[in-house]
């Protein structure tokens, strides 16, 4: 590592103006950061012979000569990020861009056994040496989970919808042998989405999967409350002495919009009730569905009135939204007292795999913010 890279403080500067922002040349960075033009170089070239760094064309002439430009290489650094759920397994592995190198995904319930956690393992193992020669590349792994966290994202807090044991990470730690930290899976879902999405103002994330959950993020910054506890959007009393929640309490969100009310009727299958509901040729899913949205309308525009600001629908369901989206603003919009427009609601960029890479970010941003001084030793 050069040892100008590794103390300046400038050099992190540079890095971080590359990473957030568009690809610059020499003269805007010192400018932008009030930087002489000889330091400014001495950083970029400490930085390309990083492999941090790279030459990404020339700009567009105004007359004189065409300057350099630079951007930073996604490719130099990587993360990988595991989601485990009640029944299926992911891992991903993602560079610096969140750009997905490769992906697994096993439909494996949950055990806390030697078999389920020797399986995870394998399948980290096989993913990473065959994609990263260099494994000192790996800047860690995050592990999404549906449970609470202590702050240390170690620690169990609160754990119903997997049995996870609360000596969880001890356990882990004789399987995965990279730095790793537990999230929780909607938060990390919601900071995926906010980073592939660009937001710069604040979003709300409602995660609609076969449990309901939520995070609020303000550009790049989760707000998960005073004990860990924020944005539990599935336990909000939807409708008074209603359905049992598997948390005990009646009424809650999660009775009404769980996946599970809609794949009740499909066997378990959230995609097969979907392609019958394209087809509009079955009455009854067609009701269910309706009545899906309906409690879908009142929470979502009990989040508008809360917090203001866009709203996205992700998780399992939530990725086949986007061919409803109209019907469902429109039935959001009617409960609205001030707007009659829906466009603040928006279904997720990802698909799958959102909590996964959600996870991963947390190492590839403690780079970026840390950066250099993550870089020495």
């Amino acid at each position: 590592m050069d040892e100008y890279l590794a103390k300046s403080k400038t050099s992190g500067d540079i890095y971080r103006l590359l990473y957030y922002g568009a690809s610059c040349s020499r003269q805007e960075i010192s400018q932008t950061l009030d930087i002489s033009l000889p330091t400014t170089t001495r950083c970029l070239n400490s930085l390309c012979n990083a492999g941090l760094v790279k030459s990404a064309g020339e700009s567009q002439s105004t007359g004189g000569r065409k300057a350099t430009l630079y951007e930073y290489v996604p490719q130099a650094r990587y993360a990988a990020g595991i989601d485990i759920t009640r029944n299926h397994l992911s891992i991903v592995l993602v560079d610096l861009g969140l750009n997905i190198l490769d992906t697994r995904r096993l439909r494996i319930p949950f055990e806390a056994n030697d078999q389920y956690f020797s399986t995870l393992a394998r399948e980290y193992e096989d993913m990473i040496s065959q994609n990263l020669p260099d494994r000192s590349c790996l800047l860690g792994t995050g592990i999404s989970v549906p449970v609470l966290l202590g702050d240390d994202h170690k620690t169990i807090n609160y754990a119903t919808v997997i049995p996870l044991p609360f000596n969880i990470y001890s356990i882990l730690s004789s399987y995965i042998h990279e730095p790793f930290l537990f999230f929780n899976d909607s938060n990390s879902a919601g900071l995926a989405e906010s980073w592939r999405g660009h937001y710069t103002s604040s979003l709300i994330y409602l995660s609609l999967s076969s449990s309901v959950g939520g995070a609020y993020i303000n550009g790049r910054t989760l707000y998960i409350g005073d004990h860990n506890r924020g944005c539990e959007f599935g336990h909000m009393a939807l409708i008074p002495h209603g359905k049992k929640c598997y948390c005990g309490s009646y009424g809650c969100l999660d009775a009404y919009c769980t996946a599970n009310a809609l794949t009740d009727f499909t066997d378990g299958n959230l995609k097969e009730f979907f392609d019958i509901l394209k087809t509009g040729n079955n009455q009854g899913i067609r009701n269910v569905f309706d009545s899906y949205l309906d409690y879908l309308a009142i929470a979502v525009n009990n989040l508008r009135m809360c917090f203001d600001c866009n709203i996205i629908l992700g998780g399992n369901v939530g990725a086949y939204m986007a061919d409803y989206l109209d019907l469902f603003r429109k039935k959001a919009i009617k409960l609205n007292p001030f707007e009659n427009d829906g466009s603040f609601i928006h279904a997720c960029h990802y698909r799958t795999e959102a909590s996964a890479v959600g996870a991963a970010i947390y190492y590839i941003d403690q780079f970026v913010k840390n950066f250099p001084y993550e870089m020495q030793g």
